[in-house]
């Protein structure tokens, strides 16, 4: 609902006061997927176990630990008011890994700027791919716990200026005066534990309450970026997402940040009450381009500047931009053939498909797809593959039409083929958020029909009756629960 002075609620009014104090400006840098590998980790760089798992992977695996430092040493010298990590800050979870990289967050945190994680799928636990490479060959190393995460990560989302779920990696905390962080943890397999989201519904409100505004960070999607994503990326959005989404937008959510598909792109999903909320995924340093976020606020916190920046050169590369991009088409390519192969033995549909697949999936990495004039010859290619596609049996048919849906949402930047005008800039946003009201100062009846609502101090309307102690307004009346 839009807040206003004087907010009309059924038979009575609600006269708010609007007191928006002034902050500086704050300017946070957002990481996601730094995937970072200890170099104690491999003995020398033509390891043939080592340069076997390499091969195909979208992951400059071998360059973690070069752009890693750089980045730090961009942070350092850009002095942003906080960084934020939305998880696999690891290759695989390997202690030397998480032990390299808190080693460079302390010296971030030793610059004055505080750091807030929150762990991706390959960060704790067995993920299959902790390995430490010698003699052309490899043998398991130690990984993290989620345990030892919380402790290792003490300094960096949950010490004692935080309050954290019991269960679960999840956290809030008073990011700045006026701005308050959640940390979801969406665990290894994309699911968010049912008391974990009720608790950060529960501190989200908390901090509107107080007058705050909100920013939620989450590995893993909560909106769908295109049409199809988790057809192609398996546990890429989070279980029961529409709902969860819709309970962090009752909680006055707008702004929820994430990674994992390696992509900087931006959802946004409007519900017919007019509230919209904001998936910004942000890009992993190591696969092309190479992105990295800016988030701007503004000295009241009510707008929000997103900013895109990439690692375009690297010492050692005479054009890293080329070379990066030429790793992702390559490694797209194989992921294609293999994706296709096992849903079809059809080699001209695998061989017709893979290489209109990768195209789009590269022009998806670059983001702001429609501007893109790749875009539109890779829309032609699919208006003739949907013409094509009755020649062939109806199963690979049916695999021509379902891809070619996906990949035109992607080259149009919507999420959903009914609605392919919700298109936002993927690379550079603002986004206005409303103000939040920091008290009622009074209550007058208005004639009309009885509203059963209840609302919260800051005329926030309610889903249901409290089930929390406080001060709420029902009927008219203050009511102290």
């Amino acid at each position: 609902m839009t807040r206003h002075p004087h907010t009309r609620l059924g038979t009575f009014l609600l006269l708010c006061v609007l007191c928006l104090p002034a902050h500086a400006a704050k300017r946070i840098c957002v990481l996601a997927d730094t995937h970072v590998m200890a170099p104690s980790l491999v003995d020398r760089s033509d390891n043939q176990a080592w340069q076997a798992d390499l091969a195909g992977n979208k992951k400059m695996q071998e360059l973690s630990v070069p752009i890693f430092d750089v980045l730090v040493e961009r942070i350092k010298s850009d002095k942003p008011d906080a960084l934020l990590i939305v998880g696999d800050l690891t290759k695989d979870g390997e202690v030397e890994s998480h032990d390299y990289v808190v080693k460079k967050l302390t010296e971030i945190e030793t610059a004055g700027i505080p750091v807030y994680v929150i762990p991706g799928n390959h960060d704790r636990g067995w993920t299959g791919g902790a390995r430490k490479y010698a003699n052309n060959t490899y043998t398991d190393t130690k990984y993290l716990s989620e345990t030892k995460f919380r402790t290792y990560y003490q300094d960096f989302g949950y010490g004692d200026t935080s309050e954290c779920h019991a269960s679960t990696l999840t956290y809030a905390t008073r990011l700045f005066d006026g701005l308050t962080l959640i940390g979801i943890d969406s665990e290894q397999d994309a699911r968010i534990e049912q008391d974990a989201i009720e608790w950060s519904c529960r501190k989200a409100q908390e901090a509107r309450d107080r007058g705050d505004q909100v920013v939620v960070m989450m590995h893993h999607s909560l909106i769908p970026h295109f049409y199809g994503q988790e057809t192609f990326h398996e546990q890429s959005v989070v279980d029961d997402c529409d709902d969860i989404r819709d309970r962090l937008m009752g909680a006055g959510v707008k702004v929820v940040l994430t990674g994992h598909y390696h992509v900087s792109d931006i959802a946004r999903y409007t519900n017919a009450d007019g509230q919209t909320i904001y998936d910004i995924s942000t890009g992993s340093p190591i696969s092309h381009p190479c992105d990295y976020r800016a988030l701007v606020f503004d000295d009241t916190f009510t707008k929000l500047n997103i900013l895109t920046n990439t690692i375009s050169s690297l010492d050692g590369y005479d054009d890293f931009a080329v070379y990066s991009e030429q790793r992702l088409r390559k490694a797209i390519q194989k992921w294609a053939v293999n994706w296709l192969s096992q849903r079809s033995e059809n080699k001209l549909l695998v061989e017709l498909m893979s290489q209109a697949v990768t195209n789009v999936f590269v022009i998806h990495a670059n983001g702001n797809e429609p501007a893109n004039p790749a875009s539109s010859e890779a829309v032609r290619i699919y208006d003739d593959i949907e013409y094509l596609a009755p020649l062939f049996s109806l199963s690979v048919t049916d695999i021509m039409k379902e891809v070619s849906l996906s990949m035109k949402s992607i080259l149009g930047d919507y999420q959903d083929p009914a609605d392919i005008t919700n298109v936002v800039d993927d690379r550079e946003l603002t986004i206005t958020l409303p103000p939040v009201p920091t008290a009622i100062s009074s209550i007058q009846r208005q004639p009309g029909p009885s509203d059963e609502a209840w609302y919260t101090l800051q005329g926030l309307r309610l889903p249901h009756r409290p089930t929390r102690p406080g001060t709420y307004i029902h009927q008219g009346r203050f009511v102290i629960l």
